[in-house]
């Protein structure tokens, strides 16, 4: 009993940590927005979209490994394979966060890939199987008694956008959107 609590307890304090990390790195991102206004820049660069320090890369597309071609191949990142995209017709959804899409990491220079997951927590006491109707959202794992939930919507849909509307909900106290990177550790 006393591991499941501690386990609960740590669990606990990484989300209210990673919630905190979260607030404070938009409270800088709009610091450097607002500087970055205040001196004009000698070039004009096209609009890309970007989430938080991560800027999506349009030309990229993220496929399993199994289906991709490796004489065209990029680089790999858990069991997906980043290749060139295809030209595409709808040009709507290669400037958008969608599953698969690629994205680079400001801070580390690392690509990653959009799981189409988000993870949330949910306000204590709240029930948030509206929300998952609402917004049509499967829960793909859970743990209820701490709040967490990893959720996907059920079709294709731009994922900022819904982001923005989980995280405009009454029962929601925080969610992000789930990147997939390489993993370093000092072994």
């Amino acid at each position: 009993m006393k591991y499941k609590v501690s386990i609960l307890a740590t669990t606990l304090c990484l989300l209210v940590n990673t919630a905190c990390a979260q607030d404070l790195k938009s409270e800088l991102r709009q610091n450097t927005v607002k500087r970055s206004m205040d001196k004009p820049s000698m070039t004009t660069a096209a609009q890309a979209a970007t989430y938080g320090a991560y800027l999506l890369q349009s030309d990229l597309i993220a496929v399993p490994q199994a289906l991709a071609d490796r004489t065209v191949s990029k680089q790999d990142i858990g069991n997906m394979t980043l290749v060139q995209r295809p030209a595409s017709n709808d040009i709507e959804q290669v400037i958008e966060f969608r599953r698969n899409a690629v994205v680079h990491n400001n801070m580390t220079g690392e690509m990653g890939v959009v799981t189409g997951n988000i993870s949330l927590l949910a306000k204590p006491g709240g029930d948030i199987t509206s929300l998952l109707r609402q917004l049509d959202l499967k829960v793909v794992r859970s743990a209820s008694a701490t709040g967490v939930y990893v959720v996907k919507p059920n079709t294709d849909v731009e994922l900022l956008s819904l982001l923005d509307q989980i995280k405009a909900s009454d029962l929601v106290s925080t969610a992000r959107l789930d990147i997939l990177e390489r993993k370093y550790s000092n072994q």
